[in-house]
């Protein structure tokens, strides 16, 4: 019976130097269009989920950034963002009627994950739709 055998030297090579305890990095990104509705046709942006795992020298994090462009409404407008029915911030208009809405894990928030199935609505405070 032979006690050296290559192959299993090699498996064995392999497998530890495979398994020093990281996992591979990998960052997901998840794009969503928005565009506007009654009356705000003009209206368009993105709604991106970003998750980010296992990358040296950052913490794990989860974000949502909804970005909004030419929205036909009065500059300093505040539109409600909601993920799922559930309001998860506001966008206030700016001076070229669009706006940024940034939400990331790392600040102790629960982040909703996106994906294509989920909705994504922008309405005023008094519940008027402007995009989805």
């Amino acid at each position: 019976m032979q006690w050296f055998c290559p192959k299993i030297l090699c498996l064995f090579t392999a497998f530890v130097l495979l398994s020093d305890g990281q996992a591979w990095a990998y960052k997901r990104e998840t794009r969503i269009p928005l565009s506007g509705c009654r009356g705000h046709f003009a209206a368009s942006g993105t709604a991106r989920y970003v998750s980010k795992q296992n990358e040296t020298k950052t913490p794990d994090q989860e974000d949502i950034i909804v970005e909004i462009n030419n929205v036909p409404m009065r500059p300093g407008t505040i539109l409600v963002v909601y993920v799922t029915d559930e309001a998860v911030g506001t966008i206030k208009l700016d001076a070229k009627q669009g706006g940024t809405l940034k939400l990331t894990s790392s600040s102790k928030k629960f982040i909703p994950p996106l994906d294509e199935s989920t909705s994504v609505v922008l309405k005023t405070v008094d519940g008027r739709m402007v995009m989805w």
